[in-house]
């Protein structure tokens, strides 16, 4: 285990059209701009109250980020392929003092319903809330109260997120291969984005987690990895700026978000804003590969 400080930084001489493997996150920026989207998103929604409540979780969020008090940097092995996965990194249980002060300035502004979890919380010995976050970290969401899990995960997202950029940084991306799981921290992807940097078109998978995109070819699953049975999915317009991609041969799907045709989408609040799809495809008897840290409302395989 090594501290990121301790690490030299990764030195590459790349040109300007080589395609990135990983883009860091600038964890405020992304939740501002989450914040502004959910907003928008809440009108004429019928999930208009629960994205009120993620929108005011996030602006939490930004305002943790924004204090900047994370303490010590963790300890993690950079010689795995994910050297902030739960296996390789040791958790100082620094982010529950996040979780707390986001609950903190939660409880006031929370519905009589949602209160009533915060204080719960509030009151849960320190050792259990670090053993559900370790859960959560680890995939094993049917661990830890299905209440509890938006919170919890809000307040690691903040920690890690923070912490992802610093290590990319000295990660040698060179040697990265293509992977369904997030190269810095191991979590599931919310959904792909295509982007139009550096080049059009390009698919990234974003982290449910830290927030960092990685690289991924179009039509191939991002569950199995095969290429062969594709089908892409819309309500009504095969050019929609959300889209989803299925597969026959796993039953699996992933959300597409076209960013590079409407900047103003975010990759977690548009796929919250956007279930009927998932509905449809449940349907169909597809299954969603993907992580949404507002919902966490599934385990992945």
């Amino acid at each position: 285990m090594t501290s990121a400080c301790q690490i030299p930084l990764a030195t590459s001489e790349q040109s300007p059209l080589t395609i990135a493997n990983i883009i860091a996150a600038d964890p405020l920026a992304t939740y501002l701009h989450r914040v502004k989207r959910l907003q928008t998103l809440q009108k004429d929604n019928e999930l208009k109250e629960y994205l009120n409540l993620c929108e005011r979780l996030v602006k939490a969020q930004a305002n943790l980020i924004e204090q900047g008090d994370f303490g010590p940097s963790p300890k993690f092995d950079i010689g795995k392929a994910k050297p902030l996965a739960a296996e390789f990194s040791a958790d100082n249980h620094y982010w529950l003092g996040s979780l707390q002060s986001l609950l903190s300035e939660l409880l006031p502004l929370a519905p009589k319903s949602v209160a009533k979890v915060i204080r719960e919380m509030m009151q849960l010995d320190q050792a259990k809330l670090a053993d559900y976050g370790r859960s959560l970290r680890e995939g094993k969401l049917s661990d830890v109260p299905a209440s509890y899990s938006l919170f919890i995960w809000a307040a690691l997202a903040v920690y890690w997120s923070h912490r992802a950029p610093l290590v990319i940084k000295r990660m040698d991306q060179s040697q990265l291969k293509q992977q369904s799981l997030c190269p810095v921290c191991g979590s599931h992807p919310v959904a792909s984005v295509i982007r139009d940097e550096t080049r059009t078109g390009l698919r990234y998978l974003h982290c449910s987690l830290c927030e960092t995109q990685w690289h991924y070819v179009r039509a191939q699953c991002t569950n199995c990895e095969q290429d062969e049975d594709m089908s892409l999915w819309t309500l009504d317009d095969y050019q929609a700026n959300i889209r989803i991609e299925s597969c026959d041969a796993c039953h699996g799907y992933t959300k597409m978000l076209f960013i590079e045709k409407s900047p103003h989408m975010d990759v977690v609040a548009d796929d919250l804003a956007s279930l009927m799809l998932d509905n449809a495809l449940n349907v169909e008897g597809y299954k969603s590969t993907t992580v949404n840290p507002l919902l966490l409302a599934h385990e992945t395989e």
